[in-house]
């Protein structure tokens, strides 16, 4: 229990920046900050809810598609919540191998939504 309130606490840190990100005046570095904030939130994110799955309900999951599957029914989150998160995993792993403008400005539209679902997810976790 000690690590997974160790993860929380530094997801909840890292959510709180990302979403100082998303916050701020729009321009080409914020939108950058808020994508690079969203990368390594993301990487905290996914492994909190493999460190909740393993230490509170006894499942094991090694990547975030099959955590986020696991998750579904024990926090009681909705299909759109799943799918979200699955497009939040497609989106990571494309945004740190590739990136243009274009790809930069379609990711950053969908950051808010994004941050939204995550927060939900571990404020249920938090609950639990």
């Amino acid at each position: 229990m000690a690590y997974l309130n160790e993860k929380l606490k530094q997801l909840e840190d890292a959510l709180s920046r990302w979403k100082e990100a998303l916050d701020a005046k729009f321009s080409d570095l914020n939108r950058d900050a808020a994508i690079q904030r969203f990368e390594f939130s993301f990487e905290l994110f996914w492994k909190t809810i493999k460190v909740y799955l393993k230490e509170e309900e006894k499942i094991r999951c090694d990547s975030p598609n099959s955590c986020f599957k696991e998750i579904k029914n024990i926090l009681d989150l909705t299909e759109k919540d799943i799918e979200i998160c699955l497009k939040m995993a497609d989106d990571r792993n494309f945004s740190v191998h590739t990136y243009s403008e274009k790809m930069a400005n379609a990711l950053y539209k969908k950051l808010k939504g994004y941050w939204i679902v995550a927060n939900k997810i571990i404020n249920r976790i938090k609950k639990q």
